[in-house]
């Protein structure tokens, strides 16, 4: 069964997912309105990560490798199992270095994710191939595939069946996120990828990826992915 993560700006927006879904797979903090990945502030993380998660676990995106908060690293929350920085910007860079200096920060057992955008030219950001070849001998588990931009398009916009399997043909321990502007209407056809978790921002909005969650549709996506 796919498996759900659920992207909060803050804690009552936390409160109200995790009241709607008590079976969420993942619980995932960010600013939207900071791009794709955007860092929410680190009081943030201390309010979501002392709430009741029960069997929810914790994700916390930490912006692109240029603007990850370094000095914030050790604060992040001792409960949070997922730990994201996105590689806008380091195309033709070595940018594996830093990848792995920003691991090394980060406490145990949080876990770094090798993030991916599928419209990786957009963000001048290496390739998906590059990445999931860098990523994995370092012992990389999980990456997550989304959308860079935020304009309209949806992931599947620039990333096909096929590509996924080619993708994961390379990491085949690895788990798979793939996010990116999916709703009701493209989750379906992104469950046929059989990646292992799904993840969501707008879909769980009135209006907007920056407008609030709603907790009525919160329970429509959850059900929607559950039970499909």
């Amino acid at each position: 069964m796919t498996g759900l993560l659920i992207s909060v700006r803050d804690r009552d927006e936390a409160e109200t997912v995790l009241s709607a879904c008590p079976n969420l797979d993942i619980l995932d903090i960010k600013e939207p309105a900071a791009g794709a990945l955007g860092a929410a502030t680190p009081q943030i993380w201390r309010e979501i990560g002392a709430l009741t998660l029960n069997d929810t676990s914790l994700s916390i995106a930490l912006g692109d490798l240029n603007e990850v908060p370094l000095n914030q690293l050790a604060n992040l929350p001792v409960n949070a199992r997922y730990a994201k920085v996105g590689l806008a910007n380091q195309q033709g860079i070595l940018w594996i270095e830093e990848w792995r200096a920003i691991r090394v920060l980060i406490p145990e057992p949080t876990e770094l994710v090798g993030v991916i955008y599928a419209d990786h030219r957009a963000g001048n950001a290496p390739s998906p191939v590059e990445i999931i070849q860098q990523l994995s001998p370092e012992g990389c588990k999980t990456f997550l595939i989304d959308t860079y931009e935020k304009n309209g398009a949806h992931l599947l916009d620039y990333l096909t069946y096929d590509q996924f399997q080619t993708l994961k043909s390379l990491a085949p321990d690895a788990a798979f996120v793939i996010a990116g502007s999916l709703n009701e209407d493209t989750i379906p056809q992104a469950q046929e990828f059989q990646a292992e978790f799904i993840g969501v921002r707008g879909a769980i909005c009135e209006g907007r990826r920056d407008g609030g969650v709603s907790a009525a549709r919160s329970r429509q996506i959850i059900n929607l992915v559950k039970n499909s």
